[in-house]
């Protein structure tokens, strides 16, 4: 007996699946799509649909699916076993932007025909002009025309030349209003990319079912890259001694090739895209390298877009990386973070593909750096902003939480526990994220804009405290402590402040590893403080070749608000670099002076309508020679 080879068996085999699948009824179904959760950079898509099935096996196509769909991250699930998921390119131009783009263009032919028309008869009447005009001559010196034949030529062409002048500027005046519609049409026209237009892609999946089903659910989740959301804060204050109002809002934009229209809009904080292995520690033998750069390669891996862009942040000085770096893209509420190795990764909408854009790089105490995007990696590193730093160390570390509420009982305010209003979100904390799932449906389309989405509105208690360093600038600054901010879910994000029901500006919120987050909510005029050098008390005085100079300051603080406040004076004696200049008398009386730094700070209680008087001296001794005051 002949026996047939194994490959030849599975040749057969292969060859009768093919066939059979051609036989299969398919069938394209409808989706929509139900939820969406959106992540700092990324959206995970959830899709229905219902499919009407005969008993055994069918083949279902869903169309209109999102082309940058990530094939690992794709999920089916139905009533009925599913056998086979194919993802695959379609180049069905059945889309809304499509149809968009067809109306635009009609649109535009039409108006660019009656330019056409127009310039047609612009040339027209312009050679009955010309023709009117070489006419006017009287020719033949035999003739002679009678007087009233001569009168009605002289007014059949005034009339006719008034006529076509006319004319001529009617059809000007129209060219210049269907020019402006073409240059209108034409803005339109290229908000819509047309990779988005002609392609979309296609779901194709194999299906069994073990009886007829007149309307099986469906439902599919995958995930696209080209999306995300930044918060946004609106901090009200209706008057100092009252809790501080917070709205959390959310800028979600996706161009991800699908509109989401009318969906349940989930935000998260989780980071699905990054690697999320746990680093492990490897023996190190002294004087071998040792530096990780594998796992932080890892974490921060290449673009996969044109219109992302990753990068690090570090120190100028040191090479460290920075964590919690602010990174903005400049005149937009788009930003993102630095993770805790100064990574970070954002994505820029496509409307701004041919415009300048501009990574604004800030951290507290550091310098802020603005770098022009070139190319989808930028890194940066950031200067130490010294003076900056100084000013923390005095206004914020020394801060402790028993002061914060001793403080608190001298503003007649209560601290209390926040109280949220009418919730807009169901908020959830995963293990590893916080989430807001939005109760309102939302719209978001395709386009790359972004789309405000209101959150929740919350009261903080917080204590209130007036800063001012009048040696530099007499405004004054409101500053709201908040302890324990954890408890509030804040992320870094963008801040619109409104001050007793005025907004007075724009700041950003930069939780940092502190129990209290210190938020600026700009000048208050309320306040008034001036710095005035006292002239009996300022003498120069020679004596060999020493001089000596003596100098006193009086800073003047009023309130004229309707309540007391608390308030932070700050000023300075200057410091000696070596023997030669020797700095006494120095005086600031209820001050708390720092001996290194120079500053003297006030911390005072000031009730209404009540003026306080501060004051600060001093004398320096300095060679004549070589020294030059400088203040």
């Amino acid at each position: 007996m002949r026996q047939i080879p194994l490959i030849t068996c599975l040749y057969f085999v292969f060859v009768s699946n093919i066939w059979a699948q051609k036989d299969l009824p398919t069938k394209t179904i409808e989706s929509r799509i139900e939820r969406v959760t959106v992540y700092e950079n990324g959206a995970q898509v959830s899709r229905t649909a219902k499919a009407t099935l005969a008993a055994g096996r069918s083949i279902l196509t869903v169309r209109g699916i999102s082309p940058q769909l990530d094939k690992q991250s794709l999920q089916v699930s139905g009533d009925f076993t599913i056998l086979s998921v194919l993802h695959q390119t379609s180049f069905l131009s059945d889309s809304k932007k499509t149809d968009e783009r067809s109306r635009l263009q009609t649109q535009k032919e039409q108006i660019e025909e009656k330019v056409t028309l127009n310039n047609g008869l612009l040339k027209v009447y312009q050679q009955e002009e010309n023709m009117l005009i070489q006419n006017q001559s009287i020719k033949g010196q035999a003739a002679v025309l009678k007087v009233l034949d001569l009168k009605e030529a002289v007014d059949f062409q005034r009339n006719r030349l008034t006529e076509l002048l006319t004319k001529q500027l009617e059809l000007q005046k129209a060219n210049r209003q269907l020019e402006y519609e073409i240059k209108r049409l034409n803005a339109q026209l290229t908000t819509i990319a047309p990779s988005q237009e002609t392609t979309t892609s296609e779901i194709v999946l194999t299906v069994q079912s073990s009886k007829p089903q007149p309307a099986a659910a469906l439902e599919l989740t995958y995930f696209v890259p080209n999306a995300g959301w930044t918060p946004s804060y609106d901090l009200r204050v209706r008057e100092v001694g009252r809790p501080l109002e917070i709205g959390y809002k959310a800028s979600v934009y996706q161009y991800s090739g699908e509109d989401w229209e009318n969906v349940k809009l989930t935000l998260s904080t989780a980071t699905p895209r990054k690697n999320n292995q746990a680093p492990t520690l490897r023996t190190w033998y002294w004087g071998s390298p040792n530096n990780y750069s594998d796992y932080y390669n890892s974490l921060n891996v290449a673009a996969t877009t044109d219109n992302e862009v990753v990068g690090t942040v570090r120190t100028a000085a040191e090479r460290i990386a920075l964590a919690g770096v602010s990174v903005q893209l400049k005149g937009t509420p788009l930003g993102t973070t630095t993770d805790a190795n100064g990574n970070y990764r954002l994505n820029i909408p496509p409307d701004l593909k041919n415009k300048s854009k501009v990574l604004v790089f800030s951290m507290v105490g550091m310098v802020r750096e603005e770098k022009t995007v070139y190319q989808n990696v930028v890194d940066a590193d950031l200067q130490e902003d010294k003076q900056m730093l100084q000013e923390v160390v005095v206004t914020e570390s020394s801060r402790t939480q028993k002061e914060f509420a001793l403080a608190g009982t001298a503003t007649r305010m209560s601290i209390r526990g926040g109280k949220s209003a009418a919730p807009l979100v169901d908020e959830t904390e995963a293990p590893t994220s916080q989430q807001y799932e939005i109760r309102e449906l939302y719209t978001v389309l395709s386009d790359g804009k972004t789309y405000g989405v209101e959150i929740k509105n919350e009261e903080a208690a917080v204590y209130y405290e007036y800063f001012c360093a009048p040696k530099i600038d007499t405004d004054v600054f409101l500053t709201a402590y908040l302890p324990n901010w954890e408890q509030y879910g804040l992320l870094a994000g963008d801040m619109s402040v409104f001050f007793e029901g005025v907004f007075v500006g724009k700041s950003t919120l930069q939780p940092r590893n502190s129990d209290t987050l210190a938020l600026s909510l700009g000048r208050d005029k309320s306040l008034i403080v001036s710095r005035v050098k006292q002239s009996q008390f300022t003498k120069k005085q020679s004596l060999g070749n020493n001089q000596t100079e003596t100098r006193r300051y009086e800073i003047a603080v009023r309130n004229t608000k309707k309540q007391s406040v608390n308030v932070v004076i700050t000023d300075q004696f200057p410091l000696s670099r070596g023997k030669e200049v020797e700095v006494e008398n120095q005086t600031a009386p209820e001050a708390t002076t720092n001996r290194e730094t120079g500053q003297a700070t006030w911390r005072f209680s000031l009730d209404p309508a009540q003026q306080r008087k501060l004051s600060l001296g001093y004398s320096v001794k300095y060679p004549k020679a070589g020294f030059v005051s400088t203040e």
